[in-house]
């Protein structure tokens, strides 16, 4: 039997009501709130339980993934303080390099082999396959720090280890945003979707450096307005307008609204005294925005395409896994970073959640309908497992580099 059709509001009133349950009870149990999130919006999916239908999670979600995107940008941007990299030093920016790079290289070698086994719906090409590969493999790059932090706070962790493993924690998803952003324009010349092959470069390169100084400009305008000592609510109502206009003029330009958020992002926390407390006021309004777009993003799960995409769902996991072990390995050796850093850092960056999900919507205009569905439910797959297992191995990592210290 068909679900009856809700009231908007009701609807949307039941995503943030049941996402927000479901991540108070992951938190409860150690587990990132954005796992929650995902559980509700599977059991709120059209293919689990049909409460909430394909048409009502398509509207909400186009208007709710925009927004949260671009706060995500613009957190990332200001977890990126200039003080801190200069204090760390040359081992964080060699591993976040190295492990960006590996986990690239192996998920899209694991998953160009596993598309030449898999189906795809009658679109088993080499243009088709190819674009999956520099999809997934971009967004592999990205890691999820909620997690990752929660852990360091909660064991009170320090040492090399540690240190090292914030630095590239806040570095990652700069590096990912901007190698999603040159896969993504590939993809779409090799769809048909972007410009002509002779400028596919070119168009790449003026939409990041475009981007970036978009990002500078909103930043230096937007520095004269935000200031720690004002209230909250006035910060935050500068903050989201600069940052929907920051989109929507990124959208009118034919630029990136993430690389520009994320880098006025970094110009805030960097020319403003205090700026953390500027960040820390964003907290007001992050958490529903991330509930609204975790659930609804997962609540696109498609539970009849699982089994032709688990299988995936599993490459991913473990090629990511192996390229960020192997890359972190590599960067730590070359940099002349610890013993333990090179040993363990690789198992702490395994976390994956929000950009990822996220990212991969942005490709949806490039590849077929149940290509994308694939990719979806296979990534949604691999971030489940992913934020069941990662906590317990970051934990192990940090207390066999010997960085524990509860009695503190």
């Amino acid at each position: 039997m068909d679900a009856l059709p809700l009231n908007p509001i009701f609807t949307l009133g039941l995503i943030i009501t049941g996402g927000s349950l479901a991540g108070m009870s992951a938190h409860a149990l150690g587990m990132p709130r954005i796992s929650g999130y995902i559980l509700a919006g599977l059991l709120l999916s059209p293919s689990v339980s049909s409460i909430l239908q394909p048409a009502q999670v398509d509207s909400l979600f186009d208007f709710i993934s925009p927004t949260a995107l671009a706060l995500i940008a613009y957190s990332i941007g200001g977890s990126i303080k200039m003080s801190n990299l200069h204090d760390l030093g040359r081992p964080i920016l060699w591993i976040t390099l190295a492990q960006g790079l590996g986990a690239l290289v192996f998920t899209s070698l694991a998953v160009l082999a596993a598309s030449l086994f898999l189906s795809f719906a009658g679109h088993d090409n080499a243009v088709t396959r190819t674009s999956i590969t520099l999809i997934l493999g971009g967004i592999a790059v990205a890691t999820a720090p909620a997690a990752t932090l929660a852990m360091v706070h909660e064991l009170r962790a320090r040492g090399p280890l540690t240190t090292t493993l914030l630095g590239v924690v806040a570095l990652d998803d700069f590096l990912c945003i901007i190698i999603f952003s040159v896969v993504l324009a590939i993809a779409g010349h090799l769809s048909g979707t972007a410009g002509a092959p002779g400028i596919v470069v070119l168009q790449g390169a003026i939409e990041i450096f475009g981007s970036l100084a978009l990002g500078i400009l909103g930043g230096f305008l937007l520095r004269f307005i935000l200031s720690p000592g004002k209230r909250a609510e006035t910060n935050m109502l500068f903050l989201v307008g600069a940052v929907f206009l920051l989109s929507g003029l990124s959208e009118h330009l034919g630029l990136s609204p993430l690389l520009a958020n994320m880098m006025m992002g970094f110009f805030i926390i960097n020319t403003i005294a205090h700026a953390d407390e500027l960040f820390h006021q964003l907290d007001l309004i992050e958490e529903l925005i991330f509930c609204l777009f975790f659930t609804l993003a997962a609540a696109h799960f498609n539970l009849a395409v699982l089994r032709s995409s688990a299988l995936l769902g599993a490459i991913l996991l473990l090629s990511r896994f192996l390229g960020k072990v192997a890359g972190t390995y590599l960067g730590g050796v070359l940099a002349g970073a610890p013993v333990p850093v090179t040993r363990f850092l690789g198992i702490t960056l395994l976390p994956q959640a929000g950009l990822s999900l996220g990212l991969i919507f942005l490709a949806r205009p490039i590849v077929p309908s149940p290509v994308f569905d694939a990719m979806l439910s296979a990534m949604l797959a691999s971030i489940i497992l992913n934020e069941i297992i990662s906590p317990p191995l970051v934990k192990w990592a940090l207390l066999r580099a010997g960085e524990v210290h509860p009695e503190e």
